[in-house]
């Protein structure tokens, strides 16, 4: 049975990806692009929201860093719409009281830990790492390797949960179980450990 639940944030705990897409498309308009919603949203959980953007900047002439920042700041409109999947914080509690750990891999700034302690969730996590660490991006494994050793995890028994074929690949790389969270029906990491489509399924996974 599993102990160790690392978790990917957006698109995964938090169903944020409408706010995050509804940034990164009105980004795209402005700057002379033309995508529908649907696609773009196929393109990022395929990849990342940074390869789209290296792409769509080598086609507009604009670098990665700039759109990013300006991504960014677009996105932080919607931080107050960003909320937990029905099931997550449940999860969560579950995992901690049948003696598993919670920890948090993203992408995102400790923006991460305050939308979690808004919803009085911070304190489910034994730690994490976000982006203010400026480790290598999943699926480069340094972040779970970071983590395995802050806290002295096996990984025999720790799982990578994220809903993207990246967060799975970071899982491997790094020597770890890996879930996938199937949450859009694209079936995008066959390679996983374990693909769940809903959120309940997985406190079966750790043990009791």
């Amino acid at each position: 049975m599993l102990v160790n639940a690392i978790w990917d944030f957006d698109g995964t705990l938090y169903d944020s990806y409408p706010g995050m897409m509804k940034a990164l498309r009105s980004l795209v308009l402005d700057n002379g692009g033309q995508i529908e919603s649907q696609e773009l949203y196929r393109q990022v959980k395929k990849t990342s929201i940074k390869k789209f953007l290296t792409d769509f900047g080598s086609k507009v002439g604009r670098s990665v860093d700039e759109l990013e920042a300006e991504y960014h700041r677009r996105a932080r409109v919607y931080l107050h719409d960003i909320h937990p999947y029905p099931a997550a914080l449940s999860v969560l509690t579950a995992i901690k009281e049948q003696g598993g750990h919670n920890l948090l891999l993203t992408h995102r700034d400790h923006s991460a830990w305050d939308i979690l302690a808004n919803d009085h969730a911070d304190t489910l996590f034994l730690g994490g790492v976000d982006s203010d660490l400026d480790l290598p991006r999943k699926p480069a494994p340094d972040a779970i390797q970071y983590l395995l050793k802050r806290f002295q995890l096996n990984p025999a028994v720790t799982a990578m949960i994220g809903d993207r074929s990246l967060d799975v690949d970071a899982g491997i790389n790094a020597g770890v179980k890996t879930i996938y969270f199937n949450v859009d029906g694209l079936n995008a990491a066959p390679q996983a450990d374990f693909q769940i489509n809903h959120l309940e399924e997985i406190p079966r996974l750790f043990r009791k």
